[in-house]
């Protein structure tokens, strides 16, 4: 898959009067690297908006999820972990995007092609694609990365600024936002051309991301649907240990009909072992290279809803607003997957449930080589009239 700082004051938390042994609360351990900080979830968001007012040390609140992040020390853990009002206390974990690089594009023209194509050249980007002309108008992508390069000239300046986190600038400082989101929806080299990006920055140039940043990211993602009405789908072209409160993010949201195209991975793993990749809800992608193979990098499994063109793709980059690329990960592929939901969205709303019914029936079945054990041999088409890519 393509693959911050706060002040913390002290935290005065009330004990309840007495506690029985039954009423501890044991910390979630997050099986990666952590930030040192916390996130606490709260019985009502009553509770979380009291903690959140009178403490100055909490780093978010979050409106969608009754809980808070901050950093505690061992005596205010203690106190918090025999809180009456607690649910839950997880360590923050640290995740992080990575694209494979290399250095066309065969990937839209595997989006309608029927058949196998023919001529295998990477770089060449000569082959057709058909695609609807009014692909993903009126639909927003969000991004959910290390911000995108407004200005290139494939966004053509349907690109914007949503918010930035982690105390980053608002700037792709990395390049992986950009050519996910160019491989979403550019003009040239995306599916969704005519879709709105917006950029929600989670993540500077190192890559590096934690889970508190990525919640807050999707909860400001969360309360834009809400106000904006319009047809939306969050790209999530990251990974993360298991970690339960971002599964449980990414469930609301998609239980509010916010559609979630998650990257399967680059371990060559199983995709079960990593979030959000394996929640159930979340559309989970992996990556087929240009001879209908599973690349050899790509996670797998049956926590993967279907596959995408994912190596030796050429997108933008961030270094001007011409400058390209050929990059390889599942994080291309779930860009891809991404600006197709945005198209259908744009066409019709459907829940989650119905989105992958309608990929699964566009799609191409039994196509690729070399799937593993247990995974769905699914390659994602975008359903108008295929042509021939010689």
């Amino acid at each position: 898959m393509y693959l911050y700082s706060a002040f913390y004051a002290s935290i005065a938390l009330v004990l309840p009067a007495f506690v029985t042994p039954h009423s501890l609360i044991n910390v979630v351990k997050y099986a990666g690297e952590t930030t040192g900080g916390y996130i606490v979830t709260f019985k009502t968001s009553n509770a979380t908006l009291s903690y959140g007012a009178k403490e100055n040390n909490i780093k978010y609140c979050y409106k969608f999820i009754n809980g808070c992040a901050g950093k505690f020390t061992d005596k205010q853990l203690q106190e918090l972990q025999v809180n009456p009002d607690v649910t839950g206390i997880y360590e923050d974990g640290v995740g992080r995007i990575a694209m494979i690089q290399t250095n066309a594009t065969w990937g839209l023209a595997r989006f309608s092609s029927a058949k196998k194509l023919r001529y295998t050249k990477i770089t060449a980007t000569n082959f057709k694609f058909q695609y609807n002309d009014n692909a993903g108008k009126g639909a927003d992508i969000y991004v959910v990365d290390s911000g995108v390069y407004a200005d290139h000239r494939d966004f053509g300046g349907r690109a914007k600024w949503g918010k930035t986190f982690a105390g980053q600038p608002n700037i792709d400082e990395n390049g992986h936002g950009t050519s996910c989101s160019g491989v979403a929806a550019g003009s040239t080299y995306g599916v969704a051309k005519h879709a709105n990006i917006i950029a929600v920055k989670v993540t500077g140039s190192s890559g590096e991301v934690s889970v508190s940043d990525v919640i807050a990211g999707l909860d400001y993602v969360h309360q834009s649907v809400k106000a904006s009405h319009r047809p939306s789908v969050i790209n999530m072209s990251l990974w993360f240990s298991v970690h339960p409160l971002l599964d449980d993010a990414v469930i609301r949201l998609t239980e509010d009909n916010i559609i979630v195209v998650a990257a399967a991975g680059n371990f060559a793993k199983s995709a079960s072992s990593y979030s959000p990749a394996h929640v159930q809800s979340a559309i989970t992608v992996a990556a087929s290279n240009i001879t209908d193979q599973q690349t050899s990098f790509s996670n797998y499994g049956p926590a993967v809803d279907i596959f995408a063109p994912g190596e030796n793709i050429v997108c933008p980059f961030n270094q001007n607003k011409y400058s390209i690329r050929v990059g390889s990960g599942t994080s291309l592929s779930a860009a891809y997957v991404s600006g197709l939901v945005a198209t259908l969205q744009a066409l019709k709303r459907f829940t989650t449930d119905e989105m992958k019914d309608k990929l699964n029936n566009l799609a191409l079945k039994g196509v690729l080589t070399n799937v593993s054990l247990g995974t769905p041999n699914i390659l994602a088409q975008n359903g108008l009239p295929l042509c021939e890519n010689e």
